[in-house]
């Protein structure tokens, strides 16, 4: 991983405590999203069946290669390591026939209150705002129900469609880093923050306008 955040104001132990405590317990991703839930095991291959579409696993770079149900399921059970340390969380949400239709990856730095999430939707409800209610709700959530002070994100410099998503939801670009691979190679990505106090203040411009 890139050397982020960039931000980094240490928080008391008992909020560092109660942001980890929350990872730990959260099953739903309540929300905008109805139905996301934590991950489990078994749902590697419907997680494979999203993400193996290459106009959506390939592109990002946190994923294994090559995807398939055995590696997602490791990419599962990592998660689920993150999440009993309090560290990080996988939620998914699934449509009446048990296909994956969206996956959400909440990495959390406890210590200074700093959350970075990632995700896709199928690749045929993109296009369709499907993505933007998922960013939306991802930012819901981080800020609102987990409530951390600020996110913060990365993007590769091709990736248009998550540069104006980032930029529409208020997201502020903070130069470059190095983001590394699973496979340990590299590449520069676009740096972004967004602090707990802007979207509120931002949202609540929304409401008065």
């Amino acid at each position: 991983m890139a050397d982020i955040p960039k931000t980094r104001m240490v928080v008391a132990e008992e909020e560092a405590s109660r942001l980890r405590n929350f990872v730990r317990q959260a099953e739903l991703m309540n929300g905008r999203i109805a139905g996301a839930r934590v991950t489990r095991r078994e749902d590697g291959a419907a997680l494979a069946g999203l993400l193996a579409h290459e106009s959506i696993g390939p592109r990002i770079y946190t994923m294994p290669n090559p995807i398939n149900a055995e590696t997602m399921t490791g990419f599962i059970e990592d998660h689920l390591l993150q999440r009993a340390r309090g560290d990080g969380i996988l939620f998914a949400s699934f449509n009446a026939e048990g296909e994956a239709t969206a996956y959400f990856d909440v990495e959390l730095w406890p210590q200074w209150s700093v959350a970075k999430f990632g995700g896709a939707v199928k690749a045929e409800r993109q296009g369709r705002g499907f993505g933007g209610a998922c960013g939306l709700a991802a930012v819901e959530w981080c800020f609102d129900q987990l409530g951390v002070e600020r996110i913060c994100e990365t993007t590769a410099h091709d990736n248009d469609r998550s540069i104006r998503l980032l930029s529409r939801l208020g997201f502020v670009q903070m130069g470059e880093v190095i983001s590394t691979r699973p496979d340990g190679s590299t590449r520069p990505s676009l740096y972004w923050e967004m602090s707990r106090e802007d979207w509120r203040s931002a949202r609540n411009l929304k409401r008065t306008g």
